[in-house]
């Protein structure tokens, strides 16, 4: 672990995958252009070659059921490193298959317990926000979904949550023939760590019982790690999360996230900073220059 992590430290940047699998968080349009380009495996290829070049050697990946660009993402992955003669290693993000009783959670239903969860402690600012974040808004009627649903009650989480185990081991044994540095379970782990810390803690288990490290994805690491840390949770080497100016995805609030970063960073776990540019919404200009006059 230590070596991967130092490799990683100072390499810095780590090859998102969203674009390759169709989600740019800029719209349906965009979504679509997007779907139609890297549909074909070669130009996949083309922009992983660029990265390489750029010294980059530690790629995004999602596991084979996050939609039909998925398993072409990871072979595009396999024949560019056999090409290039180089070792990609992937940070492999999987999305935790949650039941409550025989059906899948409701992920407004699950936002709706976060939201009233946090507004409680952290005031009615964290609804709107969750309303208004452009990222959220990309989901199909977020704001009215959001509106009308109604959050899952303790005691029903506490007696029916579970994790779909077949699903999750299935997925982890499909990456076998790459080489994974980190499983990242999805930010599903935000309301484990809310309503679940026992399951959570089993997951982690389960995933190092596999031979893999693990990293945990998180959308509301202001409470999240809060949560984690209180509890004593082990295992895992930190956390995949949204860091940018615009606070895009960051939840509770901006000010929370950042601290619980940097308290975490300082406890010695990882910090892996995605949508650095909130998806797209920040965008670096170059200069001008003056010829005076």
């Amino acid at each position: 672990m230590f070596r991967l992590a130092a490799e990683l430290k100072m390499r810095r940047l780590i090859l998102g995958n969203l674009p390759f699998l169709g989600i740019s968080y800029q719209g349906r349009e965009r979504d679509r252009e997007c779907r139609e380009r890297f549909s074909d495996k070669n130009e996949m290829k083309r922009v992983m070659r660029v990265a390489i070049d750029y010294g980059t050697r530690f790629f995004s990946a999602s596991s084979h059921r996050f939609n039909e660009l998925a398993p072409l993402h990871l072979e595009a992955i396999r024949e560019v490193e056999e090409e290039e003669g180089t070792e990609i290693i992937l940070i492999s993000c999987i999305s935790v298959p949650l039941k409550i009783g025989g059906a899948g959670v409701n992920d407004y239903k699950r936002w709706k317990t976060h939201v009233v969860y946090e507004a409680e402690r952290f005031g009615r600012d964290v609804l709107r926000r969750t309303l208004e974040d452009p990222v959220l808004n990309c989901r199909p009627a977020w704001r009215e979904n959001l509106v009308s649903a109604r959050p899952y009650a303790e005691a029903q989480l506490q007696r029916r949550l579970s994790i779909d185990w077949g699903s999750w081991e299935e997925s982890i044994d499909r990456l076998s023939s790459w080489r994974v540095g980190w499983i990242e379970p999805g930010s599903e782990t935000d309301f484990l760590a809310l309503s679940r810390i026992d399951l959570l803690g089993e997951l982690i288990d389960r995933t190092r019982d596999a031979g893999y490290r693990c990293l945990l994805g998180s959308h509301h690491l202001g409470v999240t790690a809060r949560l984690l840390g209180e509890a004593g949770l082990r295992g895992f080497d930190g956390y995949v999360t949204p860091i940018n100016k615009l606070g895009v995805m960051m939840f509770p609030t901006r000010r929370e996230a950042e601290e619980a970063a940097r308290e975490s960073r300082d406890r010695g776990r990882m910090i892996i900073a995605i949508k650095p540019f909130a998806g797209g919404r920040i965008i670096r200009r170059p200069s001008s220059t003056s010829s005076g006059g």
